[in-house]
């Protein structure tokens, strides 16, 4: 079987191309939507996915034929602890059973692109994946992850890596990249020991600046080289970047992003396709102005389990309960109506049809597919600039709309020359990101074993009544973050000084309960972790050391109130509630286990009404 192979077109600015694989080309710029494949123990799938996926009124994306990015360790949310199940999927391939049995019949044959799962096992390094005969824990872990998206019918592949979140010490982050290359290289060597199987493969890439990310690929050409690589094709997938976007970090971005292309032989710049995680949107334009080829995005998704729904002039989210009509002509929209969309997402039916036969699902798959057809609007007028030869007033022009990405024209400017003399045009001048000279420092190496409250003598002081659990946030200390942030702010409106009478303890999905006191500890402000629901152990850790602290510790409080909706962490309050009487856990009755719904007004409502009814006892 003959090769894939790129080919790139260089414009003015920016760069059109073709991807050859075994049954299709794919024409560059391109976005792959993420989505969810394996979701239950049949390709017929169900809820939202289902009409992401197979929306029979053709805007599906496996209807329209589309290309698709899937996480290959997704299944993991989906199927816990069936092997026989995933081996169903592994015989027939992910295209194949779904063409035999979805109804109406489907006629998928376009490309699948399976990343890795690095970013899934990145904090769940020790959950056990033998229950699916799957093993990562060896020096050769890629070859497992090659032949899942082998069976699976990855078109497209990207290396097993390990990104690197933000603030990681230099030498845990130097530790990561070198078994990222190590992955990479070892699995472009079984590729090419095994012709039977030819996806196109994608080297995973990560640096956490322009020097490390230089350094990084000057190591991934020099090991290729090394190893009698250097004709096998294969292109450069960036990741890592999503916290940075997340913050509007975009200078990082682009210094990242100049830092790879710049250490890539001219002689292979044009057969080189560069693909970037998760960084999309309104950065579209931006990134292809930079060479970029290709993007993928699960935010259309994202915003459709917030109801947020994309305007299409302003690009900007709206909540789709709140809107009073539909302005947009795609051809999603064409087919839905939006007081229907709003009757039966505020519908009290749950987990059974509505009265029109459908169910609530469906109507999160519409926002979702419109969502996604903003996005594609963008890459389509991307790709007209460019061919056009016309892509830097374009950008000059979606800057404009977008004041916030006007910062990061300036840094593409000071090496961009025509950039600079052009952006004058924009009046409003651009506020100039302060660096922040107190970014927190984190480790990957912290265990549960660096804090555990019940071995260090804690006891709470006397004067706090009610104690209130919520989960853990990103962000460091816990009390500055959005979530710990809302709460409190909530509390305090309602109770004034009596706030005072609660004391908050958060519960760590690394370390269980931390006291407030606590969060300004090293290995409490050091540590990044992310409990995920399948990771099965630790959720039951943490939920026994929470036990343990309340048979230790409520009689202290006359009551004691867990206050969760993200699955992992709702999991761990509930099982913590069947074995200790005392404990509360709300809401009641979320609509869905998912962090959205800590933020929704009735869920805080009633956790306030609780605390309120409580002290008033």
């Amino acid at each position: 079987m003959e090769l894939s192979v790129f080919s790139a077109k260089v414009f003015s600015h920016g760069r059109t191309g073709e991807l050859h694989l075994a049954h299709t080309t794919l024409s560059t710029p391109i976005l792959f939507p993420v989505v969810c494949l394996i979701t239950g123990t049949t390709a017929r799938g169900g809820g939202l996915w289902k009409y992401v996926l197979q929306a029979d009124v053709s805007n599906g994306l496996l209807r329209r034929n589309l290309p698709v990015m899937s996480q290959v360790l997704h299944f993991l949310d989906f199927i816990p602890n069936r092997v026989h199940e995933l081996n169903k999927w592994r015989n027939l391939g992910i295209q194949r059973r779904y063409n035999q049995e979805v109804s109406p019949p489907l006629q998928y044959n376009s490309a699948i692109f399976l990343d890795s799962g690095g970013f899934k096992l990145l904090w769940n390094k020790n959950v056990d994946l033998s229950v699916y005969g799957l093993s990562v824990k060896s020096d050769k872990g890629y070859e497992t992850i090659l032949e899942l998206q082998r069976d699976l019918g990855g078109d497209i592949v990207a290396t097993l890596d390990y990104p690197l979140p933000p603030g990681l010490t230099e030498s845990e982050a130097k530790e990561w990249m070198d078994k990222s290359i190590k992955n990479a290289v070892g699995t472009a060597r079984y590729l090419q020991k095994n012709p039977d199987y030819q996806p196109f493969l994608y080297v995973a890439a990560h640096g956490q600046d322009r020097a490390s990310m230089g350094d990084y690929m000057k190591q991934v050409f020099k090991t290729f080289q090394e190893k009698d690589l250097n004709n096998f094709p294969f292109g450069l997938a960036v990741g890592s970047l999503v916290p940075l976007r997340g913050a509007h970090k975009y200078s990082a971005i682009i210094e990242i992003l100049r830092g790879l292309q710049e250490n890539i032989p001219e002689s292979r710049r044009n057969q080189i396709p560069i693909h970037v995680f998760g960084v999309t949107g309104n950065m579209i334009p931006i990134l292809a102005y930079l060479g970029i080829d290709s993007f993928d995005s699960s935010t259309y998704v994202q915003e459709a389990r917030s109801l947020n729904y994309i305007d299409p002039k302003t690009r900007r989210t709206y909540p789709v309960l709140e809107m009073e009509e539909l302005t947009c002509n795609c051809p999603v929209c064409q087919q839905v109506n939006l007081e229907e969309i709003q009757s039966s997402l505020t519908s009290e039916i749950r987990g059974r049809p509505l009265p029109n036969g459908h169910y609530k699902s469906k109507y999160y798959g519409d926002i979702a597919l419109h969502n996604l057809e903003m996005d594609f609007r963008v890459v389509k007028e991307t790709r007209e600039a460019i061919e056009a030869d016309s892509l830097q007033e374009y950008l000059i022009q979606h800057a404009e709309k977008f004041p916030k990405l006007q910062s990061a024209l300036e840094v593409i400017a000071k090496e961009d020359e025509s950039l600079g003399v052009r952006l004058t045009r924009i009046v409003s001048a651009p506020q100039k990101q302060k660096a922040n000279l107190s970014e927190r420092v984190v480790s990957l190496k912290y265990t549960p074993d660096d804090f555990n409250i019940l071995n260090n003598g804690y006891c709470p002081t006397k004067d706090r009544r009610v104690l209130l659990i919520i989960p853990c946030s990103g962000g460091k200390p816990y009390s500055k973050s959005r979530s710990h942030r809302l709460i409190g702010e909530r509390l305090e409106q309602a109770l004034g000084k009596k706030t005072e009478l609660i004391h908050k303890v958060t519960l760590s999905g690394l370390y269980g309960p931390v006291p407030e006191e606590s969060e300004n500890e090293a290995a409490i402000l050091g540590y990044d972790f992310r409990l995920e629901p399948f990771n099965q152990a630790q959720i039951d850790l943490i939920a026994n050391r929470l036990v343990s602290y309340l048979n230790r510790h409520s009689d202290r409080y006359i009551a004691c109130i867990g206050y969760a909706t993200s699955r992992a962490y709702r999991t761990a309050l509930e099982q913590a509630a069947q074995q200790v009487s005392c404990l509360c856990v709300l809401p009641t009755k979320p609509k869905t286990r998912r962090l959205t719904e800590f933020f929704r007004q009735e869920n805080v409502a009633e956790l306030v009404e609780e605390v309120i009814t409580t002290l008033n006892k």
